[in-house]
């Protein structure tokens, strides 16, 4: 009995040993490199793919996960070389031909990358779950950054082209590739600051604009202000802001900010028939912003055309029941058109909204001198003074006895 029980065992140490020799298949490999590459172990990911491809050369996976574990490893020919043995089976596959068309342009291999890119367009599936690296969104290849392209291939492909364009030196190729890229996702910095460096490159006066419009979406975007601030040397003389803002409504009309912006200059400039122009514009694209009808009502004063002043201060309260500055605005034409109880009222209301607001309890007291009330207008003009604002010594000895 007790040889029949060491023989049994030395019988189960001996198949344990066979079982634990046993070869691994592909799957079980494969998932072990899944493993390994996941958990940052790039090395051991590849040796346990390459056994898996030796054992069976036809596990088409193994090449996708192998790939850029390759370029990790900065081993890009292997890469490239994976790549196009699954796009040998399966062509349409937008992820890996994507992945593919990003390293032949890393390597320099523009024609294919086009072709790649080209290729990328005809495709039916709109989107790609793959990520790349920034750096190779753009001219300047610095500052590595993930991004991915979940959001649709198509403004990428784009900007890849232009790319290419780019340094093919066919800068209006170029620049048609990027203004498409734009026009597919707006949101993207890296691909006005690509059109930038194209139209600086044929002597684009509007390159300036795209700089500015990628540090208005990213204003920590280094290159965009290097290549400003080197556009604006090379020229030798800085636009004035004015001129920037319009080089930008050129560019697109439908943009809100630099109608508001360009209004304000012309505005503070004298030029108030352009500033009623912008205004106008930027009322066309919003019509329910109480600033808009605020600023175009103060350009209206500056007209003398108080009617229509008395008008937009009236829509910016209609829009803004509690808006102090209009019930002023508005309490200010009225005192001009010499309606000095009305404008009383106007005032009112203002301090109703705003009780410390040292202007109404100026311009009540103002209205009340014309009615005579002299009493109450100094209550007015102490109040004010009160608040802080300064009262003209000579209009209190006047009327304030």
């Amino acid at each position: 009995m007790k040889y029949t029980l060491i023989i049994f065992f030395l019988q189960l140490i001996f198949l344990t040993s066979i079982a634990q020799t046993k070869p691994k298949k592909p799957y079980q490999l494969y998932e072990e490199a899944e493993a390994a590459y996941n958990q940052g172990k790039v090395e051991d990911a590849i040796i346990l793919l390459n056994e898996c491809l030796t054992i069976n050369p036809g596990y088409m996976e193994a090449y996708v996960l192998r790939a850029p574990a390759r370029e990790l490893t900065n081993d890009l020919q292997g890469a490239l070389t994976d790549y196009s043995i699954y796009l040998e089976k399966f062509p349409d596959n937008p992820d890996i031909l994507m992945s593919r068309a990003v390293l032949r342009y890393k390597l320099g291999f523009l024609g294919q990358s086009e072709e790649d890119f080209k290729r990328m367009l005809t495709l039916t599936s709109p989107e790609t779950n793959s990520i790349f690296f920034r750096q190779n969104m753009s001219v300047d290849e610095k500052n590595p950054m993930m991004t991915t392209t979940q959001q649709g291939h198509n403004p990428y492909v784009y900007n890849y082209l232009g790319l290419i364009k780019f340094k093919e030196k066919k800068f209006k190729d170029a620049i048609v590739r990027f203004d498409t890229a734009i026009r597919l996702d707006p949101r993207q910095p890296d691909f006005y600051v690509n059109r930038g460096l194209a139209k600086e490159s044929i002597n684009d006066s509007t390159a300036i604009v795209d700089y500015d419009r990628a540090l208005g979406l990213n204003p920590n975007h280094v290159l965009a202000k290097h290549n400003r601030q080197a556009l604006l040397e090379k020229k030798k003389q800085q636009l004035s802001l004015e001129d920037r803002l319009t080089l930008t409504i050129k560019e697109d009309s439908t943009m809100l900010l630099p109608y508001l912006e360009r209004a304000q200059q012309r505005y503070e400039g004298g030029y108030f028939k352009g500033a009623l122009e912008d205004y106008n514009h930027a009322l066309s694209i919003d019509s329910t912003n109480v600033e808009i009808w605020l600023g175009r009502g103060l350009t209206h004063e500056k007209l003398k055309d108080y009617t229509r002043a008395f008008s937009d201060y009236t829509k910016a309260i209609d829009l803004k029941e509690n808006y102090a500055k209009a019930w002023l605005n508005r309490g200010n034409v009225l005192l001009k058109l010499e309606r000095y109880n009305d404008a009383i009222e106007d005032y009112t209301v203002a301090l109703i909204y705003w009780p410390d607001y040292p202007l109404a309890f100026y311009n009540r007291g103002m209205a009340k001198i014309k009615l005579k009330k002299n009493a109450e207008a100094c209550a007015d003009f102490s109040q004010a003074e009160l608040l802080g604002m300064k009262i003209d010594e000579k209009l209190r000895s006047k009327f304030c006895k």
